[in-house]
């Protein structure tokens, strides 16, 4: 049953578009591509694949994305896209409908849209085709033009779908983040094992002593820097094991910094997070740990750099956002994972 909010919106966009004649004859032109990712770090890195694809097989074409301030912090120098629009929430959606009527858009492909008012701005700026994957518009399917069936495979794949609704032909799976040579430099090279123990979800985090406990014995073990990253929502939780591994040092930098600071890392471990997705397009060799989410659907693909400690979550179904100690993630030991590390730092003790 549709929540009853989009019967309003439905009446509303017809309305809409009887008014603008949009539904006889679009006004948006062929070639001009219009991508919707408003979602977070991990969500926006999974398209880059699926944008190198469209921009690869449509060179001459313009290609817009419409984001969210964190998605234009990771898109901001990818040279596949023309330009960025930044949905601020519900006051800038006036602003965005005039400025994207103006690019005549033919065809919208909707990637990942968390916010439900966005699908209605896609259907009256004057595109011509609207796809989508089917089941995940928040009961507005109806709203598209092509709805491409979700038969359970990783993200990347179900964009790289949609671009190929589109004409395109992909060529790798492989994450991409562009920095620039000065952030690059402003990074010193080290021996250096990075630790990310937070998430933006707490069900999703691996016990903080045991990201010490791996910390301080790598520590010991091979002696290596430890750094432990984190988001400025996290800083709490990154200086409390800081203050327990000997040495370790903080970084919380914007993302270009933290870019730049994972390439240069000699191993990363980490829990099923954003960072472990930029790690992962930075080519950094990662461990990341899994239980409550399938690293089938979100974890690394077609990635040699990675290795995945995965349990099955231990509650059925999952608690998810309602769960207070994710027990599950302790299925992991740390002398597990202690041992994988040290196999991937043979070559540097």
């Amino acid at each position: 049953m549709p929540h009853w909010k989009n019967y309003f919106i439905l009446i509303l966009v017809r309305f809409f578009q009887l008014f603008e004649g949009q539904i006889h004859e679009g006004r948006g032109e062929p070639n001009r591509f219009l991508i919707v990712s408003t979602t977070g770090l991990g969500d926006t890195l999974w398209a880059t694949p699926a944008i190198r694809a469209l921009r690869e097989s449509h060179p001459d074409a313009y290609i817009g994305c419409l984001t969210t301030p964190l998605g234009a912090s990771v898109l901001q120098n990818n040279p596949h896209l023309n330009e960025l629009f930044i949905f601020r929430g519900v006051p800038s959606l006036l602003k965005l409908y005039f400025n994207l009527r103006k690019k005549k858009i033919g065809t919208v492909l909707l990637f990942h849209t968390s916010q439900r008012a966005l699908l209605p701005l896609c259907c009256v700026i004057g595109a011509t085709k609207l796809v989508g994957t089917k089941g995940l518009q928040k009961g507005l399917d109806t709203l598209l033009t092509e709805a491409i069936p979700w038969n359970f495979s990783h993200e990347i794949e179900r964009r790289l779908d949609l671009v190929r609704a589109a004409g395109a032909k992909p060529t790798t799976y492989h994450l991409e983040f562009f920095i620039t040579e000065t952030d690059r430099a402003s990074v010193p090279e080290k021996f250096a094992v990075g630790l990310h123990p937070g998430a933006k979800d707490r069900f999703k985090q691996w016990p903080p002593s045991y990201f010490v406990k791996v910390g301080e014995k790598l520590r010991k073990k091979t002696g290596c820097d430890i750094i432990v990253t984190g988001t400025p929502h996290e800083k709490e939780l990154v200086d409390s094991i800081c203050r327990e591994i000997e040495g370790a040092i903080a970084v919380i930098e914007p993302l270009n910094i933290m870019g730049a600071v994972l390439e240069k890392l000699t191993l990363f471990i980490t829990n099923d997070t954003g960072p472990l997705h930029l790690a992962l397009a930075m080519k950094t060799p990662t461990i990341a740990l899994f239980s409550p989410t399938n690293p089938a659907i979100c974890g690394p693909y077609h990635n040699t750099t990675a290795q995945v400690f995965y349990r099955p979550p231990t509650c059925r179904p999952c608690l998810k956002k309602k769960c207070r100690d994710p027990f599950c993630m302790r299925q992991i030991s740390p002398d597990e994972v202690i041992q994988a590390a040290s196999e991937k730092l043979k070559a540097r003790v």
